[in-house]
């Protein structure tokens, strides 16, 4: 008989503005927000809980955020740190179950279907979990457990910071059928805008909707989602991309965004991260791939395979950068930005080098991996490349 599905989703508090104060005592019990600059169309990347008591939230307007605490610490974040401690959380998760599906910076998946002979109770092991990075790391993360990764997701956001929220087999409905509109992830405030307009302000009602009559309002990808979502289906909008050997971040925007520097910043963390993940596993690639879902749950891909292997989180950048561009419909709302490098082999495997090869880009690329290298036996990332983090749109990474 198969076992029943189990899935952890673990997301990490505040986590830029829970770094900065775990770091720094002096920030701690104050409003702690991190972002680009007012002057310069900025948003806010993350904010601590004392900043959002006063209305304070993620991807806003940097501006607005200083109208509403100008007395909060504005902080322009530390990519390379944030990096490291997030490394720090993801080894403590892997070991808890062999599959873990990062899935941004700052949050992952664990699929625990039969380790409950070897652990125990799902709700005893996700507690365990949670003691275990803040012994280890200092930070406090959230965990929802669902029988899929889409009401995992919700679930884990229920009770920050440092929640638990379990949904046991067989009460998906009831879990989403008690929900307000504004807790079913994915439908956000021009969505529900929308839903409203057509007299659908419950999930219940969203029930009681025919598919085709929520198509007429919301498109029909649109619909669709809605449609299972209400009724605690797994989306699929999780899962895994299919694809040969292949390593990938992503991260969704709490809210639609159609500031395209604030994307493309975000595509420059994504870069890092998978950039430093592949030098941790001894990989390397050449085919680049660049996910974009917009607010209607419409998503588009491009990939482009080039002549000689991606050489240092720069050269990924400039790469997804340009394949961004390419796709990107200007204007539209974006909900996610994911960046994958595919078709991995053993960076140890001879490469025959272009004939002009980039004499700079090769030295680089050398400073990264000793860097690296540097990093993983002090246990801690101690040299940032300052070229690269300060070439964010908004010059705040």
């Amino acid at each position: 008989m198969k076992p029943q599905e189990v899935f952890f989703h673990v997301d990490l508090d505040a986590f830029f503005a829970a770094v900065e104060q775990l770091d720094n005592p002096d920030y701690r019990g104050k409003p702690v927000i991190v972002g680009g600059d007012p002057d310069t169309r900025g948003v806010v990347s993350t904010c601590s809980y004392e900043a959002r008591a006063f209305g304070v939230r993620s991807a806003m307007p940097m501006a607005r955020a200083v109208q509403l605490c100008p007395h909060a610490v504005f902080l322009h974040g530390r990519m390379a740190r944030y990096g490291e401690k997030s490394r720090e959380v993801m080894s403590v998760l892997r070991e808890f179950s062999p599959d873990v599906q990062q899935i941004s910076v700052d949050e992952a998946f664990l699929d625990m279907t039969g380790t409950e002979r070897l652990f125990g109770p799902a709700e005893d092991v996700a507690r365990e979990l949670k003691a275990r990075v803040r012994e280890r790391t200092g930070l406090t993360v959230s965990v929802g457990v669902a029988p899929n990764r889409y009401l995992a997701k919700i679930s884990s956001g229920l009770s920050k910071p440092d929640g638990l929220v379990v949904v046991p087999a067989g009460t998906e409905a009831e879990f989403m059928l008690a929900r307000p509109l504004k807790d079913v992830w994915g439908v956000g405030e021009k969505t529900r805008a929308r839903l409203e307009e057509a007299g659908l302000r419950t999930v219940r009602q969203i029930l009681d909707c025919p598919e085709a009559l929520l198509a007429t309002i919301l498109g029909q990808a649109g619909a669709s989602f809605l449609y299972q979502a209400a009724r605690g289906v797994d989306v699929g909008i999780f899962q895994r991309e299919s694809s040969s050997r292949s390593l990938s971040s992503e991260r969704t925007f709490p809210f639609d965004v159609t500031d395209q520097d604030a994307v493309e910043k975000l595509l420059l963390e994504l870069a890092e991260d998978v950039q430093f993940r592949l030098l941790d596993e001894g990989l390397s690639g050449n085919t680049v791939h660049v996910k974009i879902r917009y607010s209607d749950f419409r998503t588009v891909s491009v990939q482009e395979t080039g002549d000689e292997a991606v050489r240092d989180s720069g050269d990924l950048y400039a790469r997804a950068l340009a394949l961004f561009r390419r796709k990107y419909e200007r204007g539209l709302a974006v909900r996610l930005i994911g960046l994958a490098l595919c078709n991995l082999r053993d960076s140890s495997a001879p490469e025959q080098l272009g004939l002009f090869a980039d004499s700079a880009r090769e030295r680089t690329r050398k400073v990264e991996e000793a860097v690296h290298g540097l990093s993983k036996k002090r246990g801690k990332r101690l040299v940032t490349r300052a070229r690269l983090l300060s070439h964010g749109p908004d010059g705040d990474e």
